[in-house]
């Protein structure tokens, strides 16, 4: 176990509207999702992320930015696995009263568990996708105006374009892209212009900037 020391990033998720899919396959999925994120974090977790229910994970990064790295994989890893869910995030700065699992997140109690499990079981209607609840409160709204704006372009793509939308986003190159997915530069270039992968990315690039300046 590690010892606590009070305060710490803490991290959980669910699916949205999980009722609408069959639970086995979802889970699955979910689990697969969680241990593809441990695999390229494993340095920076500090307990890994857990499959707590059928349709929820939780675990505690090292940092803000390890943080925002998982919701960046988790999406980014959802369109390279075509899954047709979509997940909610709460991302809160709070404390942890008993030793931190370092194997998994299981076995660990303290108010900033409780208030992020409250914040991510709300069932307001204008609970956002990403939930930011951070030690500095004018923090926590930009970054969550910053998500809502990049939750926007992420809810207009289509599932079957998601392949495309992947590598559109790793691949700044069109005439490689286009020779992948049969199609010419110029294709790409509007796709990419339609999909707004350009913004998408330079959303992306501002987090991580501002995150490291705040």
């Amino acid at each position: 176990m590690i010892k606590a020391e009070n305060k710490q990033y803490i991290l959980m998720g669910d699916v949205v509207s999980s009722t609408d899919y069959h639970s086995k396959p979802l889970q699955k999925n979910l689990k697969a999702l969680t241990k593809s994120c441990n695999e390229s974090l494993e340095d920076r977790l500090l307990s890994p992320y857990t499959v707590t229910l059928g349709d929820e994970f939780q675990g505690i990064p090292d940092s803000l930015q390890t943080a925002i790295e998982t919701l960046f994989f988790c999406e980014e890893e959802c369109l390279r696995q075509s899954y047709g869910f979509k997940l909610h995030y709460v991302v809160h700065y709070g404390e942890i009263e008993t030793d931190i699992n370092p194997d998994i997140a299981y076995e660990m109690m303290g108010p900033g568990l409780s208030k992020a499990r409250k914040l991510l079981s709300s069932k307001k209607r204008s609970r956002k996708r990403f939930q930011f609840a951070l030690a500095d409160a004018i923090q926590s709204q930009q970054i969550t105006r910053l998500f809502e704006v990049l939750d926007s372009l992420i809810l207009s793509w289509k599932q079957d374009d998601y392949d495309l939308i992947l590598d559109m986003i790793e691949n700044e190159n069109n005439a490689e892209v286009g020779e992948k997915h049969g199609k010419n530069r110029d294709q790409i270039w509007k796709r990419r212009k339609t999909l707004m992968i350009n913004e998408y990315n330079l959303l992306k690039e501002f987090l991580f900037t501002y995150i490291k300046e705040s």
